[in-house]
């Protein structure tokens, strides 16, 4: 069920829908309101928008940096099973 979810940037309300939990998409927006004050509170940014775009640079920042140390865990958690798997067929 898609719910209305309200974050508060600049002194103004934005509205959006979205479709999980509630709880996460709170979550979600209270992450990306942090961000946006992260950003803000950097330096003396021209505008708004350079404000809101180092954000989304950071976040996407953050997310290609978990999505590499995930890979890296797959790549280790696979090697490891795989040696698990070679020791178990030598030893029966």
């Amino acid at each position: 069920m898609d719910r209305i979810i309200s974050i508060n940037l600049f002194g103004q309300s934005y509205r959006f829908k979205a479709n999980a939990e509630t709880a996460e998409i709170e979550k979600i927006a209270e992450y990306v309101v942090r961000e946006v004050e992260k950003a803000k509170a950097s330096g003396d940014l021209p505008s708004k928008l350079d404000t809101v775009i180092l954000a989304a640079l950071n976040i996407a920042s953050e997310y290609f940096e978990s999505q590499r140390y995930r890979e890296r865990l797959v790549k280790e958690v696979d090697r490891r099973a795989k040696a698990l798997v070679d020791y178990i067929d030598s030893n029966t």
